[in-house]
This record gives C-alpha cells, sequence and structure tokens, in this order.
C-alpha cells in the first residue's frame, strides 16, 4: 500500500510537470508568434509608405541593406514576382497561401531560403501585392533552459512528496491494532461502537474484515435490486395500465403505463387511497363492489378521449399475505374506431347507393308497366337508368379502391415511373371533362421518373386533375407541379375554380363528405377521391395539405420522401 501510494504521489506529481511544460511551452511560442507578427504588421506598413515615393527595386535594395533576416517580395495581380530581396528568378506566386489569405499571418517552410517563414500579404491601391516574410522565432534555447529547470524542480518536488507520504502514511497505520481487536469482538458477537474511536489499527486487516461483512451485505442488496428491476421492467414493458390496491384500499403498485393514462405521481401518492387516482364515479362504484362481493369486475371507461375496457379482479392473498385488488387497462380506442368508422361507411354506402338506386326503379317501372308511350320519353328514362347505374358503378368503384388501399402496406418502392407519362395518360382519360369546360392545364414537371407503384400515382393524379376539373371554372386553368426538394418529392394541383368555405376545408379528405353535395351528383362525384388520395399519401409516409379561398380556387399539396 505504501509502495502504491509513492507511486501515486510521484506519477500525479510526473503529471503536473508535464502537463505544466506544454502548456508553458504553447503559451511562449504563441507569443514570440504574436511579437513576429506585430514585427511584420510595422514592416508591411513603413514599406506600403515607401511605394508611394521609390520603385519596387529601390525599396528591395534599400532594406536588404538596412534591415538583416526581412523578405520583401512585390507580386503582381497574375501571380508573377516583381522584385524579391532574396532571389532573382522565382516561380508564380499567386496560389502560395499568404497570397489567398490576404492580412493573415501565415507560418510555412519556404522553399526558396529552406527554412521556416512566417509570411504577411496585403494587396496594394495598385493591384499589385505586397509579402513581407522573417524567419519564424525559434523557441529552441527557451525550451531547453526551461525545461531543464523544470526538471530540477520536479526532482525536488519528487522528493519532498515522498518524504511527506512517507510520514503520513506511517502516523496512519499507527493504530492498526485496537481496530483488530475491536473487529474481531464484532466477529464473536460482542458489538462495540467503532465510533468512538480515536486510534487507527492495522489497514490491510481493517479492509478484509470490512469487505467481508459488505459482501454480504451488498450481495443481498443486489439480488434484491436485481429482482426489482426484473419486475420493473417487465412492468413498464406492458401496453396495459396495471395497478394493485392492498387491502385498505391503499396503492401499493402502477406500473409506467397507468401513470402516463393518468398524470399519476406515485412517489406523491404512494400508499393513498385509490380515490387520489381513479375520480371517475363509474371506477369507484365497480372497486367497492369488487371489495364488497369478493369477486371480479369489468367495465368500459373514457379518459381524454381514449376508450378502456378495464378489468378488475379479488385476490385472497397478494405478496403480503393479504387481499388485494389488481386493476388493469386496456386501451381499446382504435377498435372503438374501427367499429365508428365501419358504422359511418355502411350509413354513409347505403345512403348513397339510395338515391341512384331509387331513380333506376322508378324509371324501370315507368317504362314496363307502359306508363310512359311516347319514344322520347322513354329514351329519356332509359338515359337516366344508364346514368344512374354508372355513377353507382363509378361509386361502388370508388369504394373497392378505397377499401384496397386503407389495407395495403407498402415498404419499399422498386419500379421507375415517368412522371410525364403517367400525366398524360391521366389527361388523356379525362380530356372530355376538360374539353367540355374549355379548362387549360399548365404542367412545371421537373422530374423525369421517380420510384413509385404506378397505379398508385395513376390514382393519385387522377383523382386530383378529376376534382380541380369538375370544381374548376369554365374556360379556366389547372396548374399541375412536381420537383423535388431536399430528397422529397413535391406535387402541387392548383385550379382557379369555387374554392372550399373554411369551414369545410379540415372535412374534405372525409369519405363521402361533398362541400356542395347537389354539384358533386350533378359532376358525378362519389365524395371519395379526395379520401383516396388522403390514404394513398399516407401508405406511402406522405403528408397532404390543402389552401383555398372561396371563389379564388383550391391547391392540394403533397410531400412525399424519395
Amino acid at each position: 500500500m505504501k509502495r502504491r501510494i509513492h507511486f501515486t504521489f510521484t506519477f500525479l506529481t510526473l503529471l503536473s510537470l508535464i502537463a505544466f511544460i506544454i502548456g508553458a511551452t504553447m503559451i511562449a511560442r504563441n507569443a514570440l508568434n504574436d511579437v513576429t507578427e506585430h514585427h511584420l504588421r510595422q514592416y508591411i506598413s513603413m514599406v506600403e509608405q515607401d511605394t508611394l515615393d521609390m520603385t519596387y527595386e529601390e525599396i528591395v535594395d534599400e532594406y536588404n541593406q538596412t534591415v538583416d533576416d526581412l523578405r520583401i517580395t512585390f507580386i503582381n495581380a497574375d501571380g508573377v514576382v516583381l522584385a524579391d530581396t532574396d532571389a532573382d528568378e522565382l516561380d508564380n506566386h499567386l496560389n502560395r497561401t499568404e497570397i489567398q489569405n490576404l492580412n493573415e499571418r501565415v507560418i510555412r517552410h519556404s522553399d526558396t531560403l529552406n527554412i521556416d517563414m512566417m509570411y504577411l500579404a496585403q494587396q496594394l491601391p495598385s493591384g499589385d501585392y505586397l509579402r513581407v516574410a522573417i524567419p519564424s522565432a525559434s523557441v529552441l534555447q527557451f525550451l531547453n533552459d526551461f525545461i531543464g529547470l523544470a526538471i530540477l524542480i520536479g526532482i525536488i518536488i519528487i522528493v519532498f512528496s515522498i518524504v511527506i507520504s512517507s510520514v503520513l502514511i506511517k502516523q496512519s497505520l499507527r493504530p492498526l491494532e485496537e481496530l483488530k481487536t475491536i473487529l474481531n469482538d464484532v466477529n464473536d458477537g460482542h458489538y462495540q461502537d467503532i465510533l468512538t474511536i480515536q486510534k487507527y489499527d492495522e489497514m490491510n486487516v481493517l479492509i478484509n474484515e470490512i469487505n467481508k461483512i459488505n459482501a454480504k451485505i451488498s450481495n443481498q442488496i443486489k439480488t434484491l435490486k436485481n429482482e426489482k428491476h426484473k419486475i420493473d421492467f417487465l412492468m413498464n414493458q406492458m401496453n396495459q395500465g396495471i395497478c394493485v390496491l392492498d387491502e385498505h384500499k391503499h396503492i401499493l403498485l402502477i406500473n409506467q403505463t397507468l401513470k402516463s393514462i393518468y398524470s399519476f405521481n406515485i412517489d406523491y401518492n404512494r400508499n393513498k387511497d385509490y380515490r387520489f387516482l381513479f375520480r371517475d364515479e363509474s371506477m369507484q362504484k365497480a372497486i367497492e363492489q369488487s371489495y364488497q362481493d369478493k369477486d371480479d369486475q369489468q367495465l368500459v371507461i373514457e379518459h381524454n378521449h381514449h376508450y378502456y375496457n378495464v378489468t378488475i379482479s379479488y385476490s385472497e392473498q397478494s405478496w403480503q399475505q393479504a387481499p388485494s385488488v389488481i386493476i388493469m387497462f386496456a386501451d381499446i380506442t382504435s377498435l372503438r374506431q374501427v367499429e365508428n368508422l365501419k358504422k359511418d361507411f355502411f350509413i354513409n354506402a347505403s345512403h348513397e347507393l339510395k338515391s341512384p338506386l331509387t331513380s333506376i326503379i322508378g324509371s324501370s317501372e315507368l317504362i314496363s308497366e307502359g306508363m310512359v308511350e311516347d319514344n322520347q320519353t322513354i329514351i329519356d328514362l332509359s338515359k337516366r337508368i344508364q346514368h344512374e347505374a354508372k355513377r353507382m358503378n363509378h361509386l361502388v368503384m370508388d369504394m373497392l379502391k378505397l377499401s384496397e388501399i386503407e389495407n395495403q402496406q407498402v415498404t419499399k418502392f422498386e419500379t421507375s415511373v415517368s412522371v410525364e407519362q403517367v400525366l398524360e395518360d391521366v389527361i388523356n382519360d379525362l380530356k372530355l371533362l376538360k374539353t367540355t369546360k374549355n379548362i387549360e392545364m399548365i404542367k412545371d414537371i421537373d422530374l423525369e421518373s421517380i420510384m413509385f407503384p404506378p397505379e398508385d400515382l395513376y390514382q393519385l393524379f387522377k383523382n386530383l386533375i378529376e376534382n380541380a376539373l369538375k370544381y374548376g371554372k369554365e374556360d379556366g386553368h389547372v396548374w399541375i407541379k412536381v420537383f423535388e426538394e431536399d430528397r422529397t418529392i413535391h406535387i402541387q394541383v392548383k385550379d382557379d375554380g369555387i374554392g372550399i368555405p373554411k369551414q369545410d376545408q379540415s372535412r374534405v379528405f372525409e369519405r363521402f363528405y361533398r362541400v356542395d353535395k347537389a354539384r358533386s351528383r350533378m359532376t358525378g362525384g362519389t365524395g371519395l377521391g379526395l379520401s383516396i388520395v388522403k390514404h394513398l399519401v399516407l401508405n406511402h409516409g406522405g403528408k397532404i395539405s390543402l389552401t383555398s379561398e372561396e371563389d379564388e380556387g383550391t391547391q392540394i399539396d403533397i410531400i412525399i420522401k424519395k
């Protein structure tokens, strides 16, 4: 132990000494460089002043005779050396570091003089460059003197540290015999208060005895902590909320999921009545009923817009050897949402199919029962039946397409699709609608191709452009823009049509939602187009947004990661 303490003292002293030498050397070197730079700036000011009265050659000759170790170089704007104090023929200097970094000091090796130099350059009013240089200040002699002195001081400090540490260690180890006796008495079962001892004992024996005791205690604590961490980990990894109440209806345990649901601080509310956690009246009644009947209870509650299936189980015996109640929360919000979606879907689908079916049945009955005699009326009714059948077919196909897209899970794309070609196919399919309303299509496509399922891209463009044509004004415009930015694909479709009121903009992506129901049915709209687009974009990890003003038009923006 003595040897280790001596080694530690010596090592720390050496480490401090080395750190001091390195730090002091760096400070000295920087100081010398700063002084040299200061001289360079004085010289460059003087030489620049001389250029007003003397030629470059005259300046070079004068400083060559009067100032030692100063190198002056004049360089024209093309990098050709015009005059230099130390050389006659030099290569082009335009790419030299000091010329590229004007008014900044540069320390580098000079190939001409074969020594390290500090350079400083600036541009003269004439456009030429003036460069001055001084040999880089050497700190070798300074370092030799400084290191020698530091080593001498270090040896003195080390010797002094060894002497002091030896004295301290000797004093510390003196009273170990007395502590040994006390520890032996403790091992024999005779307890003595060791806090009142004023002397020391044998250090190694003391450490060994204490380590034995600590090993037993620490192993037990470690085992208990591992078990606790294991249980806490399993409890907190569950996606179900769990709470355990004791026989007095106090909170014994609660996992992280339930803490998050109720924003509950278990450290503050541990062992408090369950009503501090559950404020819902139905929950309180179910818990009381479980304690009273000693039986299980089950209910569904709503909390913060989420639905939970709650199971309350009564147990006759817990780890505390007493009755307890276990409460488990299972989030069924998604199931409720699916049920509501199904319900809304069937209601809306039935409502949408009812109108065309009624029209078809009514028209066919008029014809079949001979209530219509003239051919023109029969033809009109037949056309109505055909129109309503097509509308119903269109609606069913859109519902099937939406169902297919909602159940689609896209993880990667391996097909390169021409954006221009898909757009041409969509525009050709919608040519009749475009021609009827005389709408001009304006395309701005900056992408030749993207990795995307062709059918999905076709459906996306078709529904967006069809919507823009249907609700655009006659003799209007539809703008289509596709571009890439920050590794994301941007698709914009804009029209100058009727626009969408503010109160309806948040709902236009819902199934069967129409802003103007009469106009939508008249144009053959099913109310599913934008819903199909939204689900396509979400399936591909993208975002969709809408900007619209009444009587000014609507713009749909889609962003998809490349």
